[in-house]
């Protein structure tokens, strides 16, 4: 009968080992007893059982050390697999340390655009923790035409192609953002299983790109205005000046009234020009004492008209103490101007009555400035974020975003505040507090001190400026007040005239072909050192750069034209009469 389960090999070797021998005391014992057989018999059953029982000594010896062997074996195969195992792990796990410590954003995408695996960069920039991040959809967060630019994109990586773009994306928080993605294919046996997408939150730099180009415009726009005010001015100039020189004499009062009025024109062409300058060179000049209330006529100046067009009502309710105090005359513009224009907007949107209220008032510790309005008011929902760059609620192509955000750091660069009180359907208000300066002990006088006695004797001046009609225009004046005066184009020809007389005063522009008014100042201070006490700038652009620096270094009085001819003439004796006490001057 055959057993139904076969031996292991080491216990079948066991058992043949242990029956040989005993077959062979079994068979010995039978000849002895049996046939009676020699001693020989005997000793080769005593024989064959030595053999015996040394076969199986050493078979069971080997046994034993092919256990252990196998054990040892075992032993090595598991610690191999538990240390690949260990390593895998370790691999895995640097792995997502690495990817973790990745600034940008890096997500595994399959075909349809499910997230696979992302870093923790992807779940801050989509505001969504791991859980909720893998397995969700990149669409999710896109806009509709975002999406189809994405599908697309999408579809030229698995088919092999890297793809660089950038997509508007949508947080979880319902904020949107700008994104630089990179597609790369992920290969597996020769077939494109994955993507890898790498993305990076460019929002903020394309917010700088935004500002660098419009401040780069507003340069721009500065070059051309002060191009543009220097040929302007000049005409306004000698309009001005001829219509001064003309009201010194009698004349019927139909005549004065549009004397008057041509006066007053001119001298408004040249408040536009100096206004438009002030807020093309936004941030180029240096703190001075300037006049909040001064600001606010000049800068409403710049917009009235347009107001008036909309049908909007302007109330200007200034502080009578006429608040100064140290501050960029153009930053202050350039941000009650945004004020201004943030309100127009909001008043468009509603029927009338149409109102914007401007105030000012002052304590020993701060100015204050409001500009409130009569529109649709703000949600408050959206509070909180009108002063952050680009946020705007108005339609595409009506603003940039970037008004509210510029008054803000324009108040946060004076060291103030500004904020907003709004009730949505009752309007808004903006306030701006700015601390004026615990230093003014140490500040010079801006006002100019009392003019002293004028100069004895018939006051000489030499004109340069290269606009012929307005040398005529300042001669003519200055000549029906008693002062002689000389002109000449340029500043050689005022050195030659400088080498054959002597002048009381000299009035010099500042922009001129050939020799400019910095070159004459320099030869002055070189050839005729004694002549500088006696030197006046006149210039269009006090706001140029090289005009603003000039003036601060030569530290020398300069009127502005388009001229006022009465102060014009105090400067001209003041000049006059201080140069004289220093040192007379000989006789003409």
């Amino acid at each position: 009968m055959r057993l139904p389960v076969a031996l292991p090999a080491g216990t079948a070797r066991f058992w043949v080992a242990a029956a040989v021998p005993a077959l062979a005391v079994i068979v010995g014992a039978y000849l002895l007893e049996t046939h009676g057989r020699t001693i020989a018999a005997a000793a080769l059953v005593a024989g064959g059982v030595a053999i015996a029982a040394g076969r199986f000594l050493v078979s069971h010896r080997a046994d034993r050390r092919y256990a252990k062997v196998l054990e040892s074996e075992v032993a090595t195969q598991t610690r191999s697999l538990m240390d690949s195992l260990a390593a895998t792990a370790g691999a895995e796990r640097n792995l997502r340390l690495v990817m973790d410590a990745v600034p940008d954003a890096i997500a595994v995408l399959d075909r349809d655009g499910r997230i696979m695996e992302l870093n923790e960069a992807a779940k801050r920039m989509v505001a969504a923790p791991l859980e909720q991040g893998a397995g969700r959809s990149v669409f999710e967060f896109l806009d509709a035409d975002a999406a189809t630019t994405v599908r697309g994109r999408l579809a030229a990586a698995f088919a092999g192609d890297v793809q660089r773009f950038e997509v508007a994306f949508r947080r979880d928080d319902g904020s949107k953002g700008i994104g630089a993605l990179l597609y790369a294919p992920v290969r597996e046996r020769g077939e494109v299983t994955r993507v890898l997408a790498l993305a990076r939150d460019i929002t903020d730099q394309k917010h700088t790109e935004q500002q660098l180009q419009q401040a780069e415009k507003l340069t721009a726009m500065g070059q051309l205005v002060s191009g543009v005010a220097h040929e302007i001015n000049n005409p306004a100039a000698i309009i001005s000046g001829f219509a001064q020189t003309l009201l010194l004499d009698e004349m019927k009062p139909e005549q004065r009234e549009m004397l008057q009025m041509i006066y007053d024109e001119a001298t408004r062409i040249g408040r536009i020009t100096s206004n438009l300058l002030a807020f093309a060179r936004a941030g180029g000049s240096p703190r001075t004492l300037v006049d909040l209330n001064d600001i606010v006529r000049r800068t409403f100046a710049l917009r009235s008209y347009h107001l008036s067009t909309l049908n909007i009502a302007v109330t200007l309710d200034l502080a009578p103490e006429e608040p100064k105090f140290w501050a960029d005359p153009s930053e202050l513009q350039q941000m009650l101007l945004n004020l201004l224009i943030n309100a127009e907007q909001a008043l468009v949107a509603v029927q009338t009555p149409r109102a914007i209220v401007v105030r000012t008032a002052a304590t020993e510790e701060e100015v204050r400035l409001e500009v409130a309005d009569s529109g649709p008011g703000i949600a408050p929902e959206i509070r909180a974020k009108i002063f952050d760059p680009f946020f705007t609620t108005k339609p595409e192509g009506v603003g940039t975003g970037l008004g509210l955000s510029i008054c803000y750091g324009i108040a946060r660069e004076h060291g103030g505040r500004i904020w907003a009180d709004s009730q949505p359907g009752r309007g808004a208000t903006f306030y701006v507090a700015l601390p004026r300066d615990p230093r003014r002990e140490g500040r010079p006088d801006p006002e100019s001190p009392a003019p002293p006695p004028p100069a004895v004797g018939t006051i000489t001046v030499l004109i340069v400026d290269d606009e012929t009609a307005l040398r005529n225009a300042l001669l003519r004046f200055l000549g029906r007040r008693g002062i002689e005066g000389h002109g000449v184009a340029d500043g050689v020809d005022a050195l030659r005239t400088l080498q054959q007389r002597e002048f009381h005063v000299i009035i010099s522009d500042v922009r001129m072909p050939g020799m400019s008014g910095r070159e004459f100042m320099e030869r002055l201070r070189r050839d005729r050192p004694d002549l500088m006490a006696r030197l006046i700038f006149s210039t269009g652009d006090t706001f140029a750069p090289d005009t603003a620096a000039l003036i601060k270094e030569a530290g020398l009085p300069t009127v502005t034209k388009p001229f006022d001819f009465g102060e014009l003439e105090r400067v001209i004796r003041r000049v006059a009469a201080e140069a004289d006490r220093r040192r007379p001057m000989a006789s003409a």
